[in-house]
C-alpha cells in the first residue's frame, strides 16, 4: 500500500461515464528493494465504469540507477503515461461483496472505495526502466571492446586491413575462426 490514494465513493454513486480529475505529489514511492521513484508529481482522471472505475495517469518523476558503462549511479528522468481498471469489491449502494474479476492480477479499489494508484505507479514505473540503463554521460560515446584469449599464438586470426572481419557484402569474414576451429582440432586429436 502507498499514500497516493482517492476516495471514490462518490464517484461510484454517479452514472457511468462520469469523471474526476485529481492532481497527486509524493516525495518517494519505493519501486522494490533498491530503486525509489523520487519527486513525483502528476495527474489521474477516474471515469466511473460499470464494475469500478477507468483510471488515466499522467506522471512524471526520477529514479537513481546504475550506468551499465561507468557503473556510476545517475538520475534518470522518468515520465509515465497510463490507463488501468480498478475493480469495485464492494457494492456501493448495498455494501454487499461483489465477484472477484476475471483479470489475472487486477488492480482493486479497497472496502473503502479508495483507489492506491501509488501501486499501479509503482508496477508501470518498473515496467517502463530501461534492461540496460546508460547515463547521459556515455551514451553518445562510442564502444569500443578489446577481448583477450589464451592459447591464440598466432597472429593471423588477428583483424588485419589484409583480413577484414566483415566482407564488403556485410558478410561476417569466418575464415580465422575456421582456422582456429581447425588447430583446436588437431591438438584435441580430433579429426
Amino acid at each position: 500500500m502507498t499514500d497516493i490514494k482517492f476516495n471514490l465513493a462518490q464517484l461510484l454513486r454517479e452514472e457511468m461515464g462520469a469523471r474526476r480529475d485529481y492532481e497527486f505529489t509524493e516525495q518517494a514511492l519505493p519501486l522494490d528493494e533498491q530503486l525509489t521513484l523520487r519527486e513525483i508529481r502528476g495527474s489521474v482522471r477516474f471515469t466511473r465504469t460499470a464494475g469500478g472505475v477507468w483510471a488515466k495517469v499522467k506522471a512524471q518523476g526520477v529514479v537513481s540507477l546504475m550506468c551499465v558503462r561507468s557503473l556510476e549511479a545517475f538520475d534518470y528522468s522518468l515520465e509515465l503515461t497510463f490507463a488501468d481498471q480498478f475493480h469495485a469489491v464492494v457494492d456501493i449502494f448495498t455494501g454487499g461483496g461483489l465477484a472477484q474479476p476475471e483479470d489475472d492480477d487486477p488492480f482493486l479499489l479497497n472496502e473503502l472505495h479508495m483507489a492506491d494508484i501509488g501501486e499501479a505507479l509503482r508496477e508501470y514505473s518498473l515496467l517502463a526502466l530501461p534492461l540496460n540503463p546508460v547515463s547521459p554521460a556515455y551514451r553518445d560515446q562510442p564502444m569500443s571492446y578489446t577481448v583477450q584469449s589464451e592459447g591464440l599464438e598466432d597472429d593471423e586470426l588477428a583483424a588485419t586491413p589484409e583480413s577484414p572481419v566483415a566482407l564488403d557484402n556485410g558478410e561476417p569474414n569466418v575464415d580465422a575462426l575456421k582456422a582456429w576451429a581447425e588447430r583446436h582440432n588437431r591438438r584435441s586429436g580430433r579429426s
